[in-house]
């Protein structure tokens, strides 16, 4: 008797290990993601960008991206029913509710091979739900898409002139080759001007 009970209580303390690992892996691994970064010959490249969640029960009607220094947008590709627009550093999204989705950025990038481009993007659901996508750290919560550039995808390298040193003798770049001012700089930026325009995080009634 005593051995079925401990029995029993080993599976049910490892259905729930389990059960605790598979539900708690979903929230980490549900986030939007350059999905794709496909040269096209020209000196453009496109970024696909995907999801694979929405807001609870509510589905995705808006993905705003917000384009890194060193990247133009020129044109850009939306799921059936849905339209885009580039607005100077930001690409808006919208049409009617989806679960999941891909949309497209055709871009001239302007950068070194090997520099990690940061692209904030607030993605917002029919109920008024959110998610802001714009941690500047692979490993948080809510990171931001994020891209290693790569000769292929390069329209051109930045000059090699030496920048003048930061104030206060701060660091220029991350280990990963970002630029951590930079990439800060646009985040900021970016939660301002949505703040601005009414993308801020809100319950719709």
């Amino acid at each position: 008797m005593r051995r079925r009970r401990w029995a029993r209580a080993a599976v049910v303390t490892v259905a729930g290990v389990l059960g605790y690992l598979v539900l708690g892996a979903v929230p980490a691994a549900a986030h939007v993601e350059v999905a794709e970064a496909r040269p096209n010959g020209d000196g453009t490249a496109t970024l696909t960008f995907s999801f694979d969640h929405s807001c609870d029960d509510s589905p995705t009607t808006e993905l705003v991206v917000a384009l890194p220094d060193g990247v133009t947008a020129s044109a850009v590709a939306a799921p059936e029913g849905w339209s885009g627009a580039v607005a100077g550093d930001r690409v808006t999204f919208t049409g009617p509710g989806l679960e999941t989705a891909s949309v497209g950025v055709t871009a001239r990038i302007v950068a070194r091979a090997g520099d990690t481009l940061i692209f904030p993007v607030l993605q917002r659901c029919a109920d008024g739900g959110s998610y802001d996508w714009i941690d500047i750290t692979a490993d948080s919560d809510h990171p931001a898409p994020r891209l290693i550039a790569t000769n292929a995808v390069l329209a051109a390298q930045p000059g090699t002139t030496t920048a003048p040193p930061l104030a206060g003798g701060a660091e220029r770049t991350q280990g990963d080759g970002a630029t951590l001012g930079q990439a800060s700089v646009v985040v900021v930026a970016f939660v301002a001007a949505a703040a601005v325009g009414g993308f801020v995080a809100v319950r719709r009634q």
